[in-house]
């Protein structure tokens, strides 16, 4: 009788901290408001983005060098961008993802979490590699 008491008591904890485990799959709250859409050029080594400020639409300068190792396309091209938390869209410097969509595909890159922010987008473009750095031109 003990055992089956202890055990009923057990299996609800362990379903109560299953619920309180995946009632929150998003980040913790920085305590910061949410930072404002990219705008602007932002170049690397790699090529340049030009966010447009609306939140969504980026144009792509990619290096053929890039666009080799990432099937990005090579030149330049427009899109749509979003960063994500486990596949929600999220606050930039606490995505866990960047995600580019260009002619219909998508292509998805680790985003450097932390070093994002106003003047850099900092993303792993390259398995193996560093983050890559694209800095804001003033």
């Amino acid at each position: 009788m003990k055992s089956r008491f202890a055990a009923a008591v057990l299996a609800v904890l362990a379903a109560l901290t299953l619920i309180a485990c995946g009632a929150n799959d998003l980040p913790p709250d920085p305590g910061t408001p949410e930072p404002a859409a990219l705008d602007g050029r932002y170049e690397s080594e790699y090529g340049a983005f030009v966010f447009n400020g609306d939140g969504r639409s980026v144009a792509l300068e990619i290096s053929q060098r890039l666009a080799e190792k990432t099937g990005l396309p090579a030149g330049e091209s427009a899109g749509v961008y979003v960063f994500l938390f486990r596949n929600e869209e999220w606050r930039r410097d606490r995505a866990e993802t960047f995600r580019l969509t260009v002619g219909g595909k998508d292509h998805s890159f680790p985003n450097a979490v932390g070093q994002t922010g106003e003047d850099c987008v900092s993303v792993y473009l390259i398995d193996g590699e560093d983050a890559v750095v694209f800095k804001k031109i003033k």
